[in-house]
């Protein structure tokens, strides 16, 4: 009996994580290894994050991710995305596909971000897709939001709105896509050192404080540590600049669930 009750919460909590976990993008390698935080990212993973953090971005790049969960397949995600300067502002493309034949979800994003004086916005706009074998394929339209501002040189801040449309997956059920807002404050005190703060809030969900920091600790090489309040994890990574490529690699550490990997390597022609 305590056997069989073990084993129907494991997969109720598995499935109450596939859910979240399907429908919100990931955060990529680099804020991975920096405790999850994102909203404060400037350059192209920010397709996959807050689009205003593509306003900076140089030249045109590419990339692609690869992302394990707990070692546990049906949660794997491969996401990819390429950002080109326009007239009008860095315009983003990103995909990104969770899950396995028996559930996946995909999801395809146009964004676009320009620069005003010491503020950077951006807007985004998905399709969200589930599938689920034997019940058919259900999609949904997402936008985002978000902003960057540079207060100082030193300090900067951000906030980004994931679903601000509050998007339904069924009207029947009043199943949505989950709706986050995230705010977050950097302090760069030297071009070595970065130290981030910030919080994240799903509407349904509990809130959750995020610290991360990143430290060159060569010319093009870094290394990234962070914290989640929420779920008590440490994060760990880094990043290798190689001519016109750069690879990055970050993991969260649940001590009672495992540990999650990210593996990304991006493409910078114009370097």
């Amino acid at each position: 009996m305590r056997v069989t009750s073990l084993f129907l919460l494991l997969f109720l909590y598995a499935f109450q994580l596939s859910a979240q976990l399907s429908t919100i993008p990931p955060v990529g390698p680099r804020a991975l290894g920096m405790g999850g935080v994102s909203v404060m990212n400037t350059d192209h993973w920010s397709v996959l994050n807050n689009p205003a953090g593509l306003a900076t971005a140089q030249g045109i790049s590419g990339f692609v991710s690869y992302r394990t969960i707990f070692d546990f397949s049906p949660f794997n995600t491969v996401s990819a995305g390429a950002v080109i300067p326009t007239d009008f502002g860095n315009a983003g493309f990103g995909v990104f596909r969770f899950g396995d034949d028996l559930f996946n979800t995909q999801m395809f994003s146009m964004a676009m971000s320009r620069k005003i004086g010491i503020m950077s916005l951006g807007i985004k706009a998905s399709y969200l897709q589930l599938d689920i074998d034997g019940f058919g394929s259900k999609g949904v339209f997402v936008a985002d939001i978000g902003g960057v501002a540079d207060l100082t040189p030193e300090l900067t801040f951000g906030a980004h709105i994931y679903n601000f449309t509050q998007s339904a997956i069924s009207t029947e059920t009043n199943e949505r896509v989950p709706t986050v807002i995230r705010l977050g404050l950097a302090y760069q005190p030297t071009n070595e050192f970065t130290f981030v703060i910030e919080g994240e809030k799903d509407v349904n969900l509990d809130p959750d404080l995020k610290l991360g920091i990143q430290y060159q600790l060569i010319e093009k090489v870094h290394l990234r540590t962070g914290f989640s309040g929420l779920n008590n994890t440490h994060s760990f990574g880094g990043g290798v600049e190689l001519k016109k490529f750069v690879i990055d690699y970050g993991v969260s550490v649940d001590r009672d669930l495992g540990s999650t990997h990210n593996f990304g390597i991006s493409f910078h022609p114009s370097k």
